[in-house]
């Protein structure tokens, strides 16, 4: 099972600030978003909690919101890796939105795979390959149960390929999801051992007190056990 979560409202959302590689921290409302998230997730397994690893985004924001679910499930560690953060925006990291605009460089189309927005920043495939090889290095999708904790951009790059997709099929088939902060989405092989998306996008926690209702998913069984 992969359980995918947004970080909350940040900084850089309130300050109007570029996104990216920007450094931001969680606002109040954000902190806020992901306790509630955390909380409605632990109600889940409030009788038996499976053997998770969070692994997160080092960007503080993710990282942030990574600790308050370690909190909130009893899971003592927390893995930060760079391949999880948002596409790089180069220059444009810590710059206003405003002064950004400068130094944008709009792409011929919206189809572009090769095109850098900002000086200094990555390609939609570099970030695509970045994201996807790095999860394929550390961990195996298969066989353990994730709480990856991430970006907009870095979480869809997750889903594309969760689904058997390259970003060139992503591109020719014009197809995306959104992904809003503090939203959960849920993947896991079904009983018919096909790659499924269980959740997607899910805000519920925001208003309903019960659990994400993972235990109804027709999941095929995974045993995974913890190493102390």
């Amino acid at each position: 099972m992969i359980i995918l979560v947004r970080h909350g409202e940040a900084t850089h959302h309130t300050e109007h600030f570029t996104g990216g590689w920007t450094d931001s921290n969680l606002t109040d409302k954000g902190r806020r978003q992901i306790e509630a998230a955390a909380e409605k997730l632990a109600k889940d397994f409030s009788s038996k909690m499976p053997c998770f690893r969070i692994l997160c985004s080092d960007l503080k924001r993710a990282h942030e919101s990574a600790v308050i679910f370690a909190e909130k499930l009893g899971i003592e560690k927390v893995e930060d890796f760079a391949f999880l953060r948002e596409k790089n925006n180069g220059k444009a990291a810590g710059l206003k939105e405003s002064e950004a605009r400068s130094i944008y460089c709009p792409p011929p189309t919206l189809k572009e795979l090769d095109h850098r927005n900002y000086p200094g920043g990555e390609t939609r495939r570099e970030f695509f390959r970045r994201t996807v090889d790095g999860m394929h290095k550390v961990a195996d999708w298969d066989k353990e149960n994730l709480i990856i904790i991430s970006h907009k951009g870095t979480i869809q790059n997750i889903i594309f390929d969760w689904l058997g997709m390259d970003i060139e099929d992503v591109n020719r088939l014009n197809f995306s999801v959104d992904i809003l902060p503090s939203s959960l989405s849920v993947l896991g092989i079904n009983k018919w051992k096909e790659h499924a998306i269980f959740r997607l996008n899910d805000l519920s926690h925001l208003q309903a007190q019960e659990g994400f209702g993972i235990h109804k998913f027709k999941l095929s069984a995974i045993d995974a056990l913890c190493q102390k």
